[in-house]
């Protein structure tokens, strides 16, 4: 306990001691002039501002608009531009949904067409069961060919039914 009190008696009386050995570097400086602030700039320029605002508001004494209403006039031609901008996208984005539920909705076709038809002979050849060798592939060749015709005649004739 008397060591406690020794030591804080000890620290309340460095803490009282002040030397004034020197006044050069005693950190006071001359008194400076304060400037007004940015408020007082403020308040002072918002008096000749309303009344620049209060002047371009009036509509002139012959019942023209005011200079303010022409200049916001100017910008409202943006309606209609941004009106048919609007109208545009939508009609495009009608047109792909439109295209895109066409040719999802389409059920396609149940064959794939072969692009050669020598894949049949592709494979290894100890794989094949008995009975299950090479054959005439002329049948086969003969067999597509006719469906791309069918199909080309069919393509021609919808094209000739549209143009007309």
């Amino acid at each position: 306990m008397y060591a406690v009190r020794r030591r804080l008696a000890s620290a309340a009386g460095r803490a009282s001691v002040r030397r004034f050995a020197s006044t050069e570097h005693s950190g006071h400086s001359a008194p400076k002039d304060e400037s007004l602030g940015t408020a007082f700039y403020l308040t002072v320029g918002v008096i000749p501002l309303s009344y620049i605002v209060y002047f371009l508001s009036t509509p002139g004494a012959d019942g023209k608009p005011s200079s303010l209403s022409k200049a916001l006039n100017k910008y409202s031609d943006y309606k209609e531009h941004w009106s048919t901008r609007n109208s545009t996208h939508t009609a495009m984005v009608e047109q792909a949904a439109f295209d895109r539920n066409l040719f999802q909705s389409d059920k396609g076709s149940p064959h794939v067409n072969l692009r050669f038809p020598e894949i049949f002979n592709t494979g290894s050849p100890y794989n094949v069961s008995a009975g299950q060798g090479p054959r005439n592939m002329d049948a086969v060749v003969a067999h597509y060919e006719k469906l791309n015709a069918e199909a080309e005649e069919k393509k021609v004739k919808s094209l000739a039914e549209k143009k007309s």
